[in-house]
């Protein structure tokens, strides 16, 4: 703009007057304080999770991690909006029908719970009392077959052998044909079951060891190995 030299937009606008309106933040989404909400951990969870759920919440915790029973997971149901649930907690058709027999019903609106599977969970009754379920997919997908490669080479490679020998202080020095382990390469991985954990141990197996791999599925694979 011709003499309009170095000013600026805001410059401009304070010079003729004209105030733009102080931006106010959004109000927030919630309808009632956060800390209304009250929720119940069936079991012990890393220190930073728990922190950030009570900073947040009511928060009922598992201090001593035994595994809860299906009367105190019925009793959770009928005293608490939200359980954050594990694999291992018996969330059954009789838990469900124990917590409505409670005085009150079941208040609980959502089992958000800590894995991937859910069938330890009774999804006809959470869905007839109004309770949503959640589970975290994909992220323990990696860890998991992580730890089944770690296993293949722990038995191939005689890993817990030789580590039960130094630790019990019998290891006398390397020698040529001391515990002998076996390669994995050339070897053929089966894996039963084609998803997303079979799929990513497969592909670690071939791309780390050039291992073959044969897999069984009872569903047509949605994903055929492509880099064999």
């Amino acid at each position: 703009m011709a003499g309009g030299g170095g000013a600026t937009p805001a410059s401009r606008r304070r010079a003729a007057g004209i105030r733009m309106p102080r931006y106010t933040p959004p109000a927030t989404r919630h309808t009632r304080p956060v800390s209304a909400l009250t929720v119940l951990v069936t079991r012990r969870l890393p220190p930073a999770v728990e922190s950030r759920l009570a900073a947040r919440f009511a928060v009922t915790l598992n201090a001593g991690d035994a595994p809860p029973d299906p009367d105190a997971l019925a009793d959770a149901l009928a005293t608490h909006d939200a359980l954050c649930c594990t694999v291992t907690d018996p969330l059954g058709p009789d838990t469900f029908a124990r917590a409505a027999a409670r005085p009150g019903g079941i208040r609980a609106r959502i089992l958000a719970n800590v894995g991937v599977g859910v069938n330890h969970i009774a999804h006809d009754a959470a869905r007839a009392h109004g309770v949503r379920v959640t589970n975290t997919p994909d992220v323990l997908t990696d860890d998991t077959a992580d730890l089944a490669i770690a296993l293949v080479l722990t038995t191939l490679r005689r890993l817990g052998e030789g580590e039960r020998l130094v630790r019990a202080g019998a290891w006398t020095g390397w020698a040529p044909t001391h515990h002998l382990g076996r390669t994995l390469r050339g070897r053929t991985l089966g894996i039963v079951g084609w998803g997303r954990i079979g799929r990513a141990t497969a592909w670690r197996a071939h791309a780390a060891f050039g291992m073959r791999v044969a897999y069984h599925t009872p569903r047509p694979a949605a994903h055929p190995v492509d880099w064999a």
